[in-house]
């Protein structure tokens, strides 16, 4: 290759690369200019600051970075790494109808969580916590459906929690969002997962307890699976020999747990308060499952 060509195809590369910059950066400036709109829509509940904004051209969503959250009033401050907007979409109204973002690296003092935090502490935390949060939600509006795909809460250390929902027969507008929760009397619930995937807090709370009885964590574990074959055997309606195995299974190995509440056909909301609230009668409705 002679060194002409190698010049045209350097030149035809740098161009390539000054041309996507460039629209990466008119991308971020643009980006800045809705992220402003949205702060400025909810200054009466919150101050928020930021150090900069980056908007991929890759699908690497509109990047906040250095973020910091104040709600009016309050004389509290919470920093942020980054907020990650993917996808958000909305209606005529305004409704939201696709969300698709992640807050990633907030600061939170352990010493402000009230009751909560003598035992972080006890459990051997520092004095803060990097908390990582992300969403993923669908409303169909035509469908009258809504999927939670996705709401995951987790601090690093700890552990996390992800939660899925699918209801259906359900409208959000101005009128019925301002009338809820009586608005929700008709929704119809189809499915619902609960996942937790621990990062250390079951196996300090078991160090802990141990600690605190004398006893080694092996001999605790021990224990309680006693207990629940105790409670087993002298009848106790709430468990089962599968219950049971699973939450043997997770006191052996406290990895993490799914709770799944997949009932035989969608239920009403209204059949929900038809239980009064009863325990068994809601885990039979639901067809609520623990897996370890």
């Amino acid at each position: 290759m002679n060194q002409k060509k190698i010049i045209a195809i350097a030149g035809g590369v740098g161009g390539v690369i000054a041309l996507f910059v460039g629209a990466q950066l008119v991308a971020s400036r643009v980006a800045a200019k809705e992220v402003d709109k949205a702060i400025a829509s909810v200054s009466d509940l919150v101050e928020v600051d930021y150090k900069r904004v980056n908007a991929s051209l890759l699908g690497g969503g509109t990047q906040v970075k250095g973020v910091t959250v104040s709600p009016v009033g309050s004389g509290e401050q919470y920093q942020v790494d980054e907020i990650v907007v993917y996808d958000y979409k909305t209606t005529d109204n305004d409704i939201p109808t696709h969300i698709n973002m992640a807050i990633n690296g907030m600061a939170l003092d352990v010493g402000a969580m009230g009751e909560s935090a003598s035992s972080l502490k006890e459990y051997g935390y520092g004095d803060a916590l990097s908390v990582n949060f992300s969403t993923q939600y669908t409303y169909q509006e035509a469908e009258k459906e809504v999927r939670l795909e996705k709401f995951k809460m987790g601090a690093d250390e700890v552990g996390d929690l992800d939660v899925s929902v699918h209801l259906s027969n359900i409208v959000f507008d101005p009128a019925t969002v301002a009338a809820m929760p009586f608005s929700l009397f008709g929704t119809v619930f189809h499915q619902a997962t609960i996942t937790y995937d621990d990062d250390s807090l079951v196996t300090r709370m078991f160090d802990t307890a141990a600690a605190t009885a004398g006893v080694s964590v092996a001999d605790l574990k021990k224990e309680a699976i006693a207990s629940l074959e105790k409670d087993l055997a002298s009848g106790d309606e709430s468990l089962s020999q599968e219950l049971v195995a699973e939450m043997k299974n997770f006191i052996n190995n406290p990895d993490g747990f799914t709770v799944s509440i997949n009932p035989n056909e969608p239920v009403p909301f209204s059949a929900l308060l038809g239980t009064g609230g009863d325990p068994d009668k809601l885990i039979e409705l639901l067809n609520v499952r623990f897996e370890s």
